[in-house]
This record gives C-alpha cells, sequence and structure tokens, in this order.
C-alpha cells in the first residue's frame, strides 16, 4: 500500500520546510533558506539545520508507527561536518531501528549536493494529546 505524504507539522510549516518525498520508513523535506534562517555571521544557523532534521526524521518515523499514534522526539543528535552553501537544504530521513516504543532514526543534510550535516534520532510512540487529522 503507498504512503500517503502526511500534514506537515505546524512548526515545519513556520519554519518553512516542505516534505519533497515520503515511503515506508522514508522521508525527504528540504527547506528553502531566507535572511531569517542565517545567525549574525551570515551562515545557516545550526537550529534550522537541527530543526530540519528533527521533521524529517518525524515525517520518516509517521509512516511506520502505529495507527492512531504519535512519535515523540527523544533524543536528537547531529554533527556539523561543512557550512552549507546555496539556497537549499535538503533531509534525507531512513528509519533503521523500529521497537515496540522506540524508533531510530538516521538522517543526512545536504547542500547542493554535499553533505553538510549528519544526524541520529530516537522517538517514543506515545499516544494522542489531540485528535489525530
Amino acid at each position: 500500500m503507498p504512503c500517503i505524504k502526511p500534514p506537515l507539522s505546524p512548526f515545519g510549516a513556520f519554519v518553512g520546510v516542505t516534505i519533497d518525498d515520503y515511503a515506508e520508513g522514508k522521508a525527504t523535506c528540504s527547506i528553502v533558506l531566507k535572511d531569517c534562517h542565517l545567525n549574525n555571521g551570515g551562515r545557516v544557523h545550526g537550529g534550522v539545520l537541527s530543526s530540519l532534521a528533527d521533521t524529517a526524521a518525524g515525517a520518516a518515523v509517521r509512516s511506520v508507527r502505529p495507527e492512531h499514534t504519535f512519535a515523540a522526539t527523544t533524543d536528537l543528535s547531529i554533527s556539523f561536518l561543512r557550512p552549507p552553501t546555496g539556497d537549499k537544504l535538503t533531509a534525507v530521513a531512513e528509519v533503521f531501528h523500529a521497537g515496540k516504543q522506540l524508533y531510530r532514526v538516521e538522517i543526512n543534510i545536504f547542500s547542493k549536493n554535499k553533505l553538510v550535516a549528519k544526524s541520529e534520532a530516537t522517538f517514543m510512540i506515545v499516544e494522542a494529546m489531540i485528535p489525530p487529522r
């Protein structure tokens, strides 16, 4: 059964993330960079890369989590490898462990087809606090 691309989280939409590709256990998200995404030194703020990684990982988990549940990030680590160049970042996330309660995800972030950051995230499956959309 094909995965139907989910709506973006309100935070992801606020930051400017889009879901470009969505499949079972995988998601590709991107963000077109604007001045508001830069730090005082004129480079992409690390929080933007972290938010992109978290959003992409959450989308990947969403594709495989049990129906009528949600997932909450319990851990996110990121290594910044080089400063991004260009005006777009792309994150490729893949679930590599899907347990009963915990899901582990690997995320690679690219800028102009060069790897600029690597991230890993852990998500816990939780009951919905609000009705599912």
